[in-house]
């Protein structure tokens, strides 16, 4: 053929054209039968047709391609240089030498075959490579965030131990009047819910184990030092049983079967079992602690009141309308005077804050156990009873010996 002796080997111009021409169309079959939803990643199907350009110099070839051509056309040019590829208007599709080119003329399919492989074999490890990059990452990020939250955990239970000091020091300090609460626990758990159960207190025993448990939960906080959520427990306790007390005295009031009394105890049940129909207001003028407190009853309980302390300056329902308002300040926020300082400790003992708690205990179960005892006097019978076989030093009095006397005498008056 009269253009091999123009070319640097014995192979012609035609000879160039037609291995790439059937290079081309295998490639692009290869590509349509066995890579469909991948034609994005080969750049000689999706710029289709293109018109491709064989710089030929005298050691090596550079096939260049133009794309989106009208018609695909296949040009040889002989060089004595390669020319500097120009990426902004042509692309390439190989640069190798002339020997190498010699061994694959004649194998264009093989080629185009090897190309297509090597291009998928490329994106599978890219793939791959980006699949266990993000999987390294996701187990890293999966290890930091394990230790992280372990140690958070540990510096905030390092932060929290200061609370176990606090509940030694307490113990060391304030060791009788622990055993005071705790001895009231047991006793009220021991025989006063079966003094409620003997009489008609039917409301108040029902809530009685939840009460005594909100009791144990405030002497725990408070021994660790968490005095605000410990007081804050003291007013849950207070309406929790004087709610129930109110159930009780006025349900008795009524005549059973009656439409008044099936509808107490409806209202009853319902605040038992903590639904939004059985909600009542426990302070105001028509509150629990306002129908609970009736002039007769306000009466008495200041009486009993008055014989271990000072004469009240008001009524014994503002007394405990009084503490109530004290407790709710740990309930609500109760403004920078509540506590001391601002601690960058988890407890600190405070023994005159402690203190203050026990005080507030002993107020809370005095109140109730006043207001028991005029309202069921029964109760008080039934409770002294139950205890009479217990070493003095072992039992806990609802009222104290002047208290119990002037109950009875004021009962003993009302009776004339």
């Amino acid at each position: 053929m009269k253009d091999k002796k123009t070319l640097p080997f014995h192979f012609s111009k035609s000879d160039i054209k037609r291995f790439i021409s059937e290079y081309i169309t295998e490639y692009r079959r290869l590509v349509e039968k066995s890579y469909p939803e991948l034609k994005k990643l080969f750049p000689l199907y999706v710029n289709y047709p293109y018109r491709i350009v064989a710089y030929v110099s005298p050691r090596k070839t550079l096939l260049e391609y133009q794309p989106k051509v009208p018609n695909f056309a296949v040009n040889i040019k002989l060089v004595e240089e390669l020319p500097k590829i120009d990426i902004k208007t042509k692309r390439y599709i190989a640069a190798f030498r002339n020997d190498y080119l010699i061994k694959i003329i004649t194998k264009p399919k093989e080629s185009a075959k090897q190309d297509v492989l090597r291009i998928i074999a490329d994106y599978e490890t890219y793939e791959e490579s980006q699949k266990e990059l993000a999987e390294y990452y996701e187990r890293q990020y999966a290890e930091y965030v394990d230790d992280y939250v372990t140690y958070t955990l540990e510096r905030y239970v390092s932060y929290v131990e200061s609370a176990y000091d606090v509940k030694k020091e307490t113990l060391s300090k304030q060791r009788n009047e622990i055993y005071d609460i705790v001895k009231i626990v047991d006793n009220l758990r021991g025989y006063l819910i079966e003094a409620l159960l003997k009489s008609d207190c039917s409301a108040l025993f029902m809530v009685f184990d939840e009460a005594t448990q909100d009791i144990e939960s405030s002497l725990f906080l408070a021994m660790h030092g968490r005095y605000v959520p410990a007081n804050a427990l003291l007013r849950r306790i207070m309406e929790m049983v004087l709610t129930a007390l109110y159930f009780d005295d006025e349900i008795r009031k009524c005549k059973k079967g009656s439409r008044s009394h099936n509808d107490l105890c409806h209202k009853r049940d319902a605040w038992i079992q903590k639904s939004s129909r059985g909600s009542l207001s426990f302070t105001g003028e028509y509150g629990v602690l306002g129908r609970l407190i009736d002039p007769d009853t306000d009466y008495f309980a200041k009486k009993i009141m008055e014989t271990n302390r000072q004469i009240l300056k008001k009524t014994f329902k503002a007394y405990v309308r009084k503490l109530y308002s004290d407790l709710c300040r740990f309930v609500h926020y109760g403004g920078l005077g509540l506590t001391d300082r601002f601690s960058l400790e988890f407890a600190v003992f405070e023994e005159r804050i402690f203190k203050e708690w026990i005080s507030r205990v002993r107020q809370v179960f005095e109140a109730c156990n006043i207001l028991l005892v005029v309202k069921f006097p029964e109760v008080l019978e039934a409770y002294e009873k139950l205890e009479s076989d217990l070493e003095p030093f072992e039992q806990v009095q609802l009222l104290t010996l002047e208290q119990h006397r002037k109950l009875m005498a004021l009962n003993k008056e009302e009776a004339q």
